[in-house]
């Protein structure tokens, strides 16, 4: 009776491979997107390309105080960083909806193997951005390779793999 009724709540599961591409779409929506809208500064840092202090713009390195200007100029460094950082956020975000529409709402495996496959393209885009960094930035490195792998590994397998084939004999 027992068995029974954890085959019928087991049936109602769906595939791990599609419960792996919905939680890559929770964390991109909560962890790369809200978060990286939410604090900027340390999203860059995590990400690989920690944003510039406003310090940089000063143009009296043995000034006691920055001008008025060179604090401007700082200041719209500092917005321009963010803006860039948060959309980047804004483009996980968009990628988060998507991958839980089509995982959630659609349900469509081969629709969401598509899309976390895809995903590839982006990664890879950040991982070579970062790399062209140069050393200090190569820090991050690890992060987008467990990306790259992600989008592989879950992609190709809600793309491979049916709900009806036998993965264990």
């Amino acid at each position: 009776m027992a068995s029974g009724a954890f085959s019928q709540f087991r049936a109602g599961l769906p595939h791990p491979a599609e419960c792996f591409g919905i939680g890559i779409g929770l964390m991109e929506l909560v962890l790369f997107g809200m978060g990286g809208i939410a604090n900027p500064l340390e999203f860059s840092k995590g990400f690989g390309i920690p944003m510039l202090p406003p310090s940089t713009v000063q143009t009296h390195p043995g000034a006691l105080q920055k001008t008025s200007e060179e604090q401007e100029r700082g200041a719209k460094l500092q917005r321009t960083q963010e803006g860039y950082i948060q959309a980047m956020a804004a483009r996980n975000l968009q990628n988060g909806v998507l991958l839980l529409t089509l995982g959630c709402y659609v349900r469509d495996r081969r629709a969401l193997g598509i899309a976390v496959a895809c995903g590839l393209v982006t990664t890879v885009g950040d991982t070579l951005i970062i790399w062209a960094q140069g050393p200090e930035a190569r820090g991050a490195i690890f992060g987008h390779l467990i990306g790259i792998f992600n989008c592989l590994a879950i992609g190709g397998s809600l793309l491979y793999w049916s709900p009806e084939s036998k993965v264990l004999a």
